[in-house]
């Protein structure tokens, strides 16, 4: 186990030179007028740094014991799958659906598929959500949002 980690985390930790070096190579600017590369660089030292102290806590810590928790133990994969594809939809069907009723159903799925709730605290929940997220960014930052279906309602 250590040895997989040991190679993972030095694997990462290239990967987040790379990283970086492409970030510095597009320019970073400065922090108050950031270039093109300057989140790029900081994401890969990022990556970099915590590859390294996966790579350091291999050495440093003693054998493990067969009596030890799991990092992953207990976990519930399947909320986490149901997640990524609910998100992936959304993302998916965002521009065809608008905003309004993409996101609608995106709340009312996470509050009664992942945390079941009562159908009607749900909705409530869903839709609170939905409105208060379209006055803040729609109504009062002035953000565009597709309108998607409800286009011919919203004219």
């Amino acid at each position: 186990m250590k040895q997989r980690d040991r190679l993972t985390s030095l694997f990462w930790a290239g990967v987040g030179l790379y990283i970086a070096y492409e970030g510095y190579r597009l320019k970073l600017g400065t922090l108050g007028s950031p270039n093109c590369g300057f989140f790029i660089f900081w994401t890969g030292l990022v990556l970099t740094g915590l590859g390294l102290i996966l790579f350091s806590q291999t050495l440093l810590w003693p054998k493990e014991a067969k009596d030890r928790q799991t990092l992953w133990e207990g976990s519930q994969w399947s909320k986490g799958a149901k997640m990524m594809a609910a998100l992936l939809l959304y993302a998916l069907l965002f521009k065809w659906l608008g905003f309004i009723l993409s996101t609608f159903l995106l709340l009312l799925f996470l509050c009664k598929g992942l945390e079941p709730q009562k159908w009607r605290v749900a909705f409530i929940l869903a839709a609170a959500t939905t409105v208060t997220c379209y006055f803040v960014f729609g109504v009062f930052l002035e953000l565009q949002f597709p309108p998607g279906l409800l286009q011919k309602i919203l004219e």
